[in-house]
């Protein structure tokens, strides 16, 4: 086995473990979230998809203040289990589509311009979906869940289109994660309401 795919198999782990603690809203996800990210800047770095090195850099930095984010409401007295799940206000859907429009616009041509990237537009995508996707992680919104999915299968395809098989089916099973998330979570959801 090559030296690339014990690192793709070591991140594969820590990243089913973080799903895993998304999928039950626990605090945990954060710290974890926090060592993930250096194992697929690595391997994304030399697979050519340059923009989840980008979302990488930024998950280290958003599940820290993730983490702040949940840790103040525990200051207040609202454990994870108590802080809800809820829908994300509707003033915000213009907003966060703008931003991801306007993400993909300034980083697919600076993928193709400056790191020939071999996908750019779907790398960019991809990675402007996922800065959506972590905020809106931080503020316990069910729609992150819509994110990880979509995000999620551009990466798989991109990494097995990029013989980075180990990655791709990963990442294909993070998707299938990711789905169950949303459904867990919106099974939570119904929970609290009761």
């Amino acid at each position: 086995m090559e030296w690339m795919q014990v690192i793709e198999i070591v991140a594969a782990t820590i990243g089913l473990i973080y799903v895993w603690l998304e999928l039950k809203a626990s605090m945990w996800l954060w710290p974890v979230g926090i060592v993930l990210p250096l194992f697929w800047i690595y391997i994304s770095w030399h697979s050519e998809v340059y923009g989840n090195v980008l979302v990488n850099i930024y998950y280290i930095v958003a599940c820290i203040w993730g983490w702040r984010e949940w840790i103040k409401h525990r200051k207040e007295g609202i454990t994870e289990s108590q802080q809800p799940i809820t829908f994300m206000p509707k003033k915000y859907r213009v907003w966060l589509m703008a931003v991801t429009v306007g993400l993909v616009l300034l980083l697919a041509p600076a993928y193709s311009r400056f790191m020939d990237s071999p996908f750019p537009y779907w790398d960019g995508i991809a990675t402007s979906i996922s800065f959506v996707g972590m905020w809106l992680l931080a503020k316990k919104y069910l729609e992150n869940w819509y994110c990880w999915i979509l995000s999620n299968l551009i990466y798989s395809i991109l990494y097995f289109v990029q013989s980075f098989t180990i990655s791709g089916v990963f990442f294909t099973i993070y998707t299938a994660i990711a789905i169950a998330g949303y459904f867990n979570w919106r099974r939570m959801m119904q929970v609290q309401q009761l």
